[in-house]
C-alpha cells in the first residue's frame, strides 16, 4: 500500500532559516532541550503537510511562534517520498498565502488549497485529495443526520502524529480547536481507523458517498418533477394525458391551416367580395349568434339549477347541524339525569315497573313492533354519528356545486365575450353592406390566423414541456438504477468487510497485546471496543501514567501492521513529538520506545525472506532495497531515549545551537 517518507526539512525567511540534514527510513530522532525547537520540528512538518498549527496561525495574537511570527517572506519547504517518487511541498506564512500548497514533481508542478472552503466547484480538488489520492486512499464522504462531511488526510493524520497537547488519556490527536462536532465524532474516529487498517474500507466509504450522492440526486429529480408539472400547469399547460405523437399531428394540423388561411388572405386582398358572399357571410355570423345563444341560455337555466340546489343544501346543512347539536345536548342531559327510558312515565318521569309485552298504562303492546320513542346512550351515538356523516356528505356535494358553479360562471363570461364580438362584426358588415371591399372579411381572417398561431405557440411549448419532463423523468430513472445498483453493491461489500474487520481486529489485538504487556508489566488483557479503543485489564482502573504507554503503543501496532500486511493504507510513517512531557516516567517511556525494535525485527525477517528469493545477480539491488520501509520521527528530550537508539540521532539542540538559525 501507500508509503510516505521526509527526506528534508527546509525553512526560510528573511531573519531566520533552518535546513535538516538528510533524513532516511527508520528512526529519526531530534533530541533537544526545552524551547531549543523539537516542537517545532515537528510543527512544520505538520505545517508543511497541510494540518492547521495553532503557533503558526497569524490571525490572533495569542500562543504565536514569535520568531515565525516576527520573519517576513517565509516559508515551509519538505522534500518526501511519496510510494518512492520524490517531490517537494512549499507552504508560507503569510496569512493571505497560507491558504494553499505548492506541489512539484518531477514532471509536474501544481498548487492546491488547503481548505475545501476555497473551492468553488465541489469536485475541485485539494491537497488532501491530491495526496489521499497519491496514498491510493479514496476520498469519502460521511453522513450524520443531515450534515455531511468529507473524510480529508488531516483527519488520517490524527492517528499519524502523535502530539504532545492532547490529553494523555485519548488516543486520537486532537481535532483542530474549532469544536466541530461531526469531525470529531466517534462515528468519524471509527472511519479513520477503518480507513487506515483495511484498503477495502477505502472503497466502501466511497461507494457509501457515491450512493448518499446518488440518493441526494434522485430526491432532487424526484422534487424538479413534481414542481414542474405543477409550474407549467400553474402556465396554462399540460404534461400529463398528451402524447408526444398526438402533439406532433396536432402541430401538423395547425401549420397546415395557418398555411390554407394565409394563402386565403392573399385572395381576399387580390378580390372584392360580391353581394352573395356578404349575404353568405351574414348568414354564417347570424347562425354563429343564435348558437352560441342557445349554448349560453343552456348555461344560464343550469346555473339557476345548480343555484337552487345548492341553495337547498345549504339549508339541509343547516338543519342536520342544529339537529346533530340538539342530539348532542339529548346525550349529555341523558347521561347526566337518566331522563328517559321505556319505563319512565311522560308525565311525573317517575320510574314505572312494566309488564314485558305492555305498556305504561296497562295496554298490551307488540314490543317489536311499536314504535320506539326512547333511546339508549349507544343508540344516540349511533344517530349522532349517522347525522355527523350525513353533514360530511353534503358539504362535499356543497363544494361540488360550488366547483360547477364557478365552471358555469367561466362558461357564460366566456360566450357573453364572444356574443358581444359576434354582434360587433355583425355591425360592422351591415354598416358597410354598400361598400365593396372586403376588410371584415380580411379582419376576421387575421384574426383567426392570430388564433392558430396562438394555438401552435401552445402544442410547441407542450412539446418542449414534455421533452424537459421526459428528460428530467429519464434521469431520474437512470438516478434510482444506480442506487439500486450502489445498494446491491454495498450490501455485497458489507459482508466480505465485516469479515475483512474481524481478521484486521484479531490481528491489531494480538500486536497491541504482545507490545503493551512489553512495555508495562501490570497488563494482564487488552483489546479493543466496539468503538476500536483500546480496554486495558477490562477497563479496571491504573494510574494516569499509564495512559502515554497506552496511547503510543496504538499509534506502533498500526504502523507495525502496515509493515505486515500488504493490505493495510497506514502510509508506514509516524511522526512522535515529546512524549515525556505527558506525564510517564523516564524509566516507562525507554520501556515503551524500545518497542520500536519489534519493527526492526520485521524488517529484518522479512528482507531475510526477499533475500532468499534473489537470484546472485541481483544481490546488489537487494542490498539497496535493506533500508527499512517505514519512517518514525521523534522529537524528544537529550537521552530521553533507549541508549541503542543514540545512532539515531540527527539533530541535538541546545538554548546555543537552537533549530532556527539567524540570517546576519
Amino acid at each position: 500500500m501507500g508509503s510516505l517518507a521526509l527526506r528534508k526539512i527546509i525553512y526560510k525567511g528573511d531573519k531566520y532559516y533552518y535546513s535538516s540534514k538528510d533524513l532516511k527510513n527508520g528512526v529519526q530522532i531530534v533530541e533537544a532541550d526545552n524551547g531549543a525547537g523539537k516542537t517545532t520540528f515537528s510543527s512544520l512538518i505538520s505545517y508543511g503537510i497541510g494540518m492547521y498549527v495553532r503557533q503558526f496561525d497569524f490571525r490572533n495574537d495569542k500562543d504565536n511562534h514569535s520568531e515565525i511570527y516576527s520573519d517576513t517572506n517565509n516559508y515551509v519547504l519538505l522534500k518526501v517520498l511519496i510510494n518512492e517518487e520524490p517531490f517537494e511541498f512549499t507552504r508560507y506564512f503569510n496569512p493571505a498565502n497560507s491558504n494553499a500548497i505548492f506541489v512539484k514533481g518531477e514532471n509536474f508542478e501544481e498548487s492546491y488549497p488547503i481548505y475545501r472552503n476555497a473551492v468553488k466547484n465541489e469536485d475541485d480538488w485539494i491537497f488532501s485529495d491530491w495526496i489521499l489520492y497519491k496514498l491510493g486512499i479514496e476520498v469519502c464522504e460521511i453522513f450524520q443526520g443531515v450534515r455531511k462531511f468529507r473524510i480529508n488526510f488531516s483527519d488520517l493524520f490524527r492517528l499519524i502524529h502523535y502530539d504532545q497537547d492532547t490529553n494523555a488519556q485519548n488516543i486520537y490527536k486532537e481535532h483542530r480547536n474549532d469544536n466541530n462536532f461531526v469531525s470529531d465524532s466517534a462515528a468519524v474516529r471509527k472511519v479513520i481507523f477503518e480507513l487506515l487498517v483495511g484498503y477495502q474500507f477505502s472503497e466502501y466509504y466511497s461507494l457509501i458517498g457515491d450512493y448518499n450522492k446518488t440518493e441526494r440526486e434522485k430526491n432532487t429529480l424526484r422534487e424538479t418533477l413534481d414542481n414542474y408539472v405543477e409550474l407549467v400547469s400553474k402556465m396554462g399547460f399540460k404534461i400529463t394525458g398528451l402524447s408526444e405523437e398526438e402533439l406532433t399531428n396536432q402541430l401538423r394540423e395547425l401549420q397546415l391551416q395557418l398555411q390554407k388561411l394565409e394563402l386565403y388572405r392573399i385572395s381576399l386582398k387580390k378580390n372584392q367580395y360580391s353581394s352573395t358572399q356578404y349575404d353568405k357571410y351574414i348568414h354564417q355570423l347570424r347562425e354563429k349568434l343564435f348558437r352560441v345563444d342557445s349554448t349560453y341560455i343552456g348555461l344560464k337555466a343550469d346555473k339557476s339549477a345548480i343555484t337552487i340546489e345548492l341553495r337547498d343544501l345549504l339549508r339541509l346543512k343547516e338543519d342536520l347541524i342544529l339537529e346533530v347539536t340538539q342530539i348532542k345536548k339529548i346525550i349529555l342531559a341523558h347521561e347526566e339525569l337518566k331522563l328517559f327510558s321505556p319505563n319512565t312515565c311522560p308525565c311525573c318521569l317517575r320510574e314505572v315497573t312494566r309488564k314485558e309485552n305492555h305498556c305504561i298504562c296497562g295496554n298490551s303492546i307488540d314490543e317489536s313492533q311499536y314504535e320506539k320513542f326512547f333511546y339508549s346512550a349507544d343508540e344516540y351515538l349511533d344517530i349522532l354519528k349517522s347525522r355527523q356523516k350525513s353533514v360530511e356528505t353534503i358539504e362535499t356535494a356543497i363544494s361540488s356545486c360550488k366547483e360547477e358553479l364557478n365552471d358555469l360562471n367561466a362558461a357564460i363570461t366566456r360566450l357573453e365575450l364572444e356574443k358581444d364580438k359576434i354582434k360587433a362584426q355583425l355591425q360592422e358588415v351591415e354598416k358597410n353592406i354598400t361598400n365593396t371591399s372586403n376588410d371584415v372579411e380580411l379582419n376576421n381572417v387575421n384574426d383567426k390566423i392570430l388564433e392558430v398561431k396562438s394555438n401552435i405557440q401552445t402544442v410547441e411549448q407542450n412539446l418542449k414541456n414534455i421533452e424537459q419532463y421526459e428528460k428530467i423523468q429519464k434521469e431520474f430513472n437512470s438516478s434510482k438504477e444506480t442506487l439500486a445498483s450502489l445498494a446491491a453493491k454495498l450490501r455485497n461489500m458489507e459482508t466480505s468487510l465485516k469479515e475483512l474487520m474481524e481478521v484486521q481486529i484479531e490481528k491489531f489485538d494480538k500486536i497491541y497485546s504482545v507490545l503493551i504487556k512489553q512495555a508495562d508489566k501490570n497488563v494482564i488483557k487488552a483489546e479493543l471496543d466496539d468503538n476500536y479503543m483500546p480496554v486495558i485489564n477490562d477497563g479496571v482502573y491504573r494510574q494516569a501514567s499509564s495512559y502515554v504507554t497506552r496511547r503510543l503503543v496504538y499509534y506502533l501496532t498500526l504502523i507495525n501492521m502496515s509493515i505486515d500486511t500488504d493490505n493495510v493504507p497506514f502510509p508506514k510513517f509516524l511522526l512522535i513529538d515529546t512524549p515525556e512531557n505527558l506525564g510517564i516516567d523516564e524509566k516507562n517511556l525507554i520501556s515503551t520506545l524500545s518497542l520500536i525494535d519489534e519493527l526492526f525485527i520485521k524488517e529484518e525477517k522479512e528482507q531475510g525472506e526477499n533475500t532468499e528469493k534473489i537470484k546472485d545477480g541481483e544481490q546488489i539491488e537487494g542490498e539497496k532495497q535493506s533500508e527499512p520501509n517505514f519512517q518514525i520521527i521523534l522529537t524528544t528530550g537529550i537521552g530521553k531515549f533507549p541508549e541503542k537508539y543514540k545512532k539515531y540521532v540527527i539533530e541535538t539542540l541546545t538554548d546555543e545551537n537552537k533549530l532556527l538559525k539567524v540570517i546576519h
